[in-house]
């Protein structure tokens, strides 16, 4: 272990932060988590990430010389060149610079950053699934709904580093529900774990959670069932737009509402391939992630994989 080389992960989200260290093979070596204080200063965040770091480094008993480098998520706008988190709307946090805070600790070492939905889209391409394709989606499906794209094995992010948002596809155009993000009918605001929830306190399922309506759906719940047909329907509607513009080779889907996968799955494709252009498109595989819960901590270790 003291010669062993390894990646540090920080996934730096907007209600925990998960440490971890990863080898080569995508294999987590330790973890640690703790909530993230949106009230705290940013830099008084990072300093504890990186105490928590050092210690994990310690505990595994290896040598700060065997760490290849830095790769961070965070949970909002990043700029990946500079190492700049521009802003995360649910901390408020604003042009945080991450990067720079960590070089103070570790100067020698490469230090990246990057959206956490990238970084998952990353991982998967380096660790998972995606390593069968050149071009792919990425979807965390959670408490919120982001999208990833992966063409000719490289993150795609756009001019303004917002590409992939297909939690702001619209999919309801009638009566959408009010997103997060102003407009009315997001994908976010139907299919999300928030949505899921918000369906389940309007059905009177106690608790509201989308884990209670999936854990009810099993047990053949005719509501619960109802609300992740329609869940899975907007989903597959979303899909179909990005299948149409981006002809992926396949799309990948994460987060905490995919531990459910198999409750939305029908609904999903049998939307998807109604709306898609050209029998190709149809085939398209969907599939669930190989890479887990920790799909965001492994993905940021891969930003520093991917480059070695």
């Amino acid at each position: 272990m003291p010669n062993q080389k390894v990646v540090a992960g920080i996934d730096l989200g907007g209600t925990k932060t998960l440490i971890g260290l990863v080898d080569s093979t995508g294999k987590i070596l330790i973890t640690k988590q703790f909530p993230t204080n949106i009230h705290d200063h940013p830099k008084d965040h990072i300093e504890k990430c990186i105490k928590i770091l050092g210690d994990c480094i310690q505990k595994i008993s290896i040598n700060e010389d065997s760490l290849l480098g830095i790769g961070v998520n965070v949970p909002g706008l990043a700029d990946p060149k500079n190492g700049v988190l521009i802003h995360a709307p649910y901390s408020g946090w604003k042009n945080v610079q991450v990067k720079n805070y960590l070089q103070e600790r570790w100067s020698e070492i490469p230090i990246r950053i990057a959206n956490d939905v990238n970084s998952c889209a990353l991982g998967e391409l380096v660790f998972g699934k995606g390593k069968e394709f050149n071009q792919f989606l990425w979807v965390t499906i959670s408490t919120g709904i982001g999208g990833g794209i992966i063409i000719d094995r490289k993150v795609y992010e756009g001019e303004h580093f917002i590409a992939g948002e297909i939690g702001h596809l619209v999919v309801e155009w009638e009566n959408g529900n009010l997103c997060g993000c102003g407009n009315c009918g997001c994908l976010e605001a139907h299919a999300s774990g928030t949505a899921i929830a918000k369906m389940a306190e309007m059905e009177k399922i106690s608790p509201a959670t989308a884990k209670n309506v999936a854990e009810l759906a099993y047990n053949g719940n005719k509501i619960a069932l109802d609300i992740y047909r329609q869940a899975g329907e907007y989903i597959g509607r979303a899909f179909s737009y990005a299948a149409n513009v981006l002809n992926p080779g396949a799309i990948i889907i994460g987060g905490g509402v995919s531990l459910s996968f198999d409750l939305l799955e029908p609904h999903i494709r049998k939307t998807f391939r109604s709306a898609v252009i050209d029998e190709s498109n149809k085939n398209i595989p969907i599939l669930r992630t190989a890479l887990g819960y920790e799909a965001g901590l492994i993905g940021a270790a891969s930003l520093i994989y991917a480059n070695e």
